[in-house]
């Protein structure tokens, strides 16, 4: 299983390391006949990990679901965040080859937008795990492969993000880190923060002459001068950078 904090953990450190490029986009598929079975027969349900969100304001999603068949896992990564989504949660499990359409029916389940799955063919189950439930519940369903391979499967679930009043990601910088500020990951395309020049890996400082302590007191003045054009205080490599960004409006 791939905890969230490390998949974030990586982003950042690739983000920080390397010349900000056109990243790939995850393939879009088709989810297949829709399956119908309980929530708690469902692999990707029974291993789901919800992610605790605070303040985060989503869109009213409508529609099904898009499924994605996942690439290399950072870049899509960077994708989503950049496309103006937030993760939900992941789950990561092994079981016999399964149609996208669980996927798409536990996304249903959580109300997520997308998915984005990466399915890998492994020579044998972890000697650890039981898999005879799970090969005996997927073998019966009309859509499951055969059950003499197993797969390992690791998904992300992904919410759209209401139109951001700042529209970047960020993470808190750590002890080891020289200097307050928030280390931006992504920022997400068209965006106030975008159309200001705020670029990955830059590390902002203040708001509208709020000091950036942590992220929730970047979202705090963000909301606090929604609506109006602030500077923007951030440093980018060695040097101290000021810019001014007209802030969206606060739903």
């Amino acid at each position: 299983m791939r905890p969230y904090f490390i998949v974030l953990l990586l982003v950042m450190l690739a983000a920080c390391s390397r010349p900000v490029v056109k990243e790939p986009v995850p393939e879009p598929v088709a989810p297949g006949p829709a399956v119908q079975l309980p929530q708690e027969d469902n692999p990707y349900a029974q291993h789901y990990v919800a992610r605790q969100l605070h303040g985060i304001k989503l869109s009213q999603g409508a529609g099904e679901p898009t499924i994605y068949q996942g690439g290399k896992e950072l870049d899509d990564y960077q994708h989503m965040l950049n496309d103006g989504y937030q993760m939900l949660g992941y789950t990561s499990f092994e079981a016999p080859e399964l149609s996208f359409s669980y996927a798409a029916a536990h996304a249903a389940e959580v109300q997520a937008d997308a998915v984005v799955v990466y399915k890998k063919l492994i020579t044998a189950p972890m000697a650890t795990m039981d898999l005879q439930p799970v090969k005996t519940q997927v073998s019966a369903q009309p859509h499951a492969g055969a059950a003499a391979d197993i797969y390992s499967y690791f998904a992300t679930y992904w919410g759209k993000l209401a139109p951001p009043v700042l529209g970047v990601h960020v993470m808190q910088r750590s002890n080891n880190d020289a200097g307050p500020g928030l280390t931006v990951l992504a920022v997400i395309t068209h965006s106030p923060a975008a159309k200001a020049g705020v670029a990955v890996g830059d590390v902002l400082l203040s708001l509208g002459g709020e000091a950036l302590s942590s992220p929730q007191v970047l979202q705090q003045a963000a909301h606090r001068h929604a609506g109006q054009e602030v500077e923007l205080v951030l440093r980018r490599v060695n040097a101290e950078k000021r810019v001014h960004v007209a802030l969206g409006t606060a739903l």
